[in-house]
């Protein structure tokens, strides 16, 4: 039977390196929440997912043969590529085609401006928060002037003017009361094919869950599409629920919760616990959090029902540059949220930033300090990059290294070409640094009663002697004319 609309996933392992080295592949919760509030109300829905996709022909030929009448898409800018290939694709079989998700909110001209034979695939942006918006535009396609006269009446929506600009709609309020959406429809996507990749590639098996919606910090480099800087939750209750159905129903060896940010509200933290234990819905673990909210608390509450890893923005260990970053947290909150971890059994992995503009020689030695002092079991490292909507961005604007933001793109997640010259250090510094960090952390933790062959200590040694001469001697040579930017893995 033909869906009254199918949801599609862009991205492709296969064509991502950094995704193919990592294979941690977590299924498109978004659109599932999406399916999920379409069904409530009768529609049916399909979900095209590209995670183990081969190529886009196997996208064109489900086109040729369902031809479902409309087509929605999400997208990062990360994989803006595939999805506006995608696009095009679901247009030249007629579908209405809809993109949704960050790229789409912080940047929709984009999208709607995007031109493949002379046409434009894209019909309409969803602004923000997608589900409420997206089933009234499904009831206006469905019933047009039942509900809605025009598209131009529905909340929620960029459209493309033939004045050549974009024109809003008017702005759709947010979700008050997140326990009136249904479980996200995890259904509709082959949970045998995670459940394989994950266990060949690691011997268990991870699943999402979101808590929370937004983040109320204001972080200069992160770009806050679709939520903003508000923060809303659903009841303990409501997200315990949900915890003892995927135990039930799916039996996952491991949980990510994908919250921008657990434990805004401690006291939620503290009802979820009594909630999954009332409900012996208990499952490991990891979340993301930040060290000024890590109280002792919080983390052993978060332990009691199966935390075994936190993930911190760590960033520096240099109070200029986190002031700068305007991260709102003090150097000395990333040590005690490390202590109370380690105290309390719980992994740890800090998310390290190098570049930052007003970044020196002594910052790096700083962050070097830190990273060597507190030891956390993992941590990868960002070179700085601004996405456009931030105020990082704002900042490096007049020094950005292209001519149009147009030229933008990324071939794979874990490449950023976003450029902007700097008054000193170039990129090949920069990924000596990275490299540095590693050698430093290794050798730290081998200080420290890490247990390692001997060929391994001396492996680590002359790694280190390495790193150290040529970040020194890399710190000396003039800012290149160009710099590339590649975010970390995990990032």
């Amino acid at each position: 039977m033909r869906p009254d609309i199918t949801l599609v996933h862009p991205l492709f392992i296969c064509k991502d390196p950094v995704e193919e080295k990592l294979m941690t592949p977590y299924f498109p919760l978004g659109l599932m929440y999406l399916a999920a509030v379409l069904r409530d109300h009768g529609y049916t829905v399909d979900l095209f997912d590209c995670t183990f996709r081969e190529d886009y022909r196997e996208f064109e030929a489900y086109m040729r043969e369902v031809r479902p009448p409309v087509v929605g898409i999400t997208s990062l800018i990360t994989i803006r590529r595939h999805a506006l290939i995608l696009a095009d694709i679901a247009h030249r079989y007629g579908a209405t085609v809809i993109l949704g998700g960050p790229d789409p909110t912080g940047l929709p001209d984009r999208y709607l401006f995007y031109r493949s034979g002379g046409e434009f695939p894209v019909d309409m942006v969803v602004y923000d928060e997608g589900e409420l918006t997206l089933l009234d535009v499904m009831r206006y396609l469905h019933a047009p002037g039942e509900t809605f006269q025009r598209l131009e009446d529905i909340p929620g929506l960029r459209l493309r003017g033939e004045d050549g600009q974009v024109h809003a709609t008017a702005p759709r309020p947010l979700i008050p009361n997140l326990d009136a959406l249904p479980f996200p429809a995890r259904d509709l996507v082959d949970m045998e094919a995670y459940r394989q990749a994950w266990r060949k590639a690691h011997g268990y098996w991870a699943l999402s869950i979101i808590n929370t919606r937004g983040c109320p910090y204001a972080c200069t480099w992160c770009q806050k599409a679709v939520f903003g800087r508000t923060y809303r939750s659903r009841s303990a209750a409501n997200a315990a629920e949900e915890m003892k159905h995927i135990k039930e129903v799916y039996a996952p060896d491991m949980l990510r919760v994908v919250d921008d940010i657990t434990g805004v509200n401690r006291k939620w933290v503290l009802q979820w616990r009594d909630e999954v234990l009332r409900r012996d819905a208990a499952i490991p673990f990891e979340c993301l959090t930040r060290v000024n909210l890590a109280t002792e608390e919080m983390l052993s509450a978060l332990r009691d029902i199966g935390c075994v890893k936190i993930y911190f923005g760590a960033e520096s260990g240099s109070q200029k540059v986190l002031n700068a970053m305007k991260k709102g947290i003090r150097v000395e909150h990333i040590y005690q949220a490390t202590e109370r971890c380690k105290r309390l059994g719980i992994r740890t992995y800090f998310f390290m930033m190098v570049g930052y503009p007003g970044e020196e020689w002594e910052d790096l030695r700083l962050s070097v300090k830190l990273l060597r002092e507190t030891l956390p079991d993992e941590f990868s490292t960002t070179i700085a990059y601004p996405l456009p909507g931030t105020e990082f961005y704002e900042q490096v604007r007049d020094r950005l290294m292209f001519e149009s933001e147009w030229q933008l793109d990324w071939d794979y997640t874990a490449e950023n070409r976003l450029l902007f010259r700097r008054d000193k250090y170039n990129t090949r510094f920069y990924r000596w640094v990275i490299r540095w960090f590693h050698k430093e952390w290794e050798d730290a933790w081998l200080a420290a009663g890490k247990p390692a062959p001997w060929w391994e200590r001396v492996r680590v040694k002359v790694g280190l002697w390495v790193t150290r001469i040529m970040v020194r001697l890399l710190a000396r040579v003039p800012a290149a004319a160009t710099i590339r930017f590649m975010p970390a893995e995990g990032r």
